[in-house]
């Protein structure tokens, strides 16, 4: 371990300590992926768990927690949620660009139809 403590005690709480940040990551990529299959994953909430999230993973990478193979069911569970929340934000992701699409179609439209009109309009006059 990374923990240069002698006294067992110490070294116990710092392993349910690392533990309990591996939880909490599990419980902030739960949040998330609630939010985000809500489609609110560009909201202020999602962006604060995104925050959240990320000093987590720079905490627990540091410990070095789920490289121990008594937490493999942990680390298979935090990369399915990460997984999970990718596809869903990137689903997302595509739909947005869709309608952006969509709409800057609709807006040439507009236009084109507005040059065609003032065109017309002058012919008569």
């Amino acid at each position: 371990m990374n923990d240069s403590r002698t006294n067992s005690d110490d070294v116990e709480f710092t392993f349910d300590h690392q533990v309990r940040l591996v939880d909490e990551l599990k419980s902030v990529l739960t949040d998330q992926l609630q939010l985000a299959r809500q489609g609110s994953s560009t909201n202020k909430q999602f962006g604060v768990l995104t925050s959240k999230a990320s000093a987590l993973v720079k905490e627990i990478e540091r410990t070095g927690i789920l490289d121990r193979n008594e937490l493999r069911y942990r680390r298979e569970t935090l990369r399915k949620r990460y997984e999970n929340l990718c596809l869903i934000v990137a689903a997302q992701k595509a739909n947005v660009c869709r309608e952006l699409s969509r709409i800057r179609k609709g807006k040439k439209t507009i236009s084109v139809y507005r040059t065609n009109t003032s065109s017309n309009t002058d012919r008569v006059l």
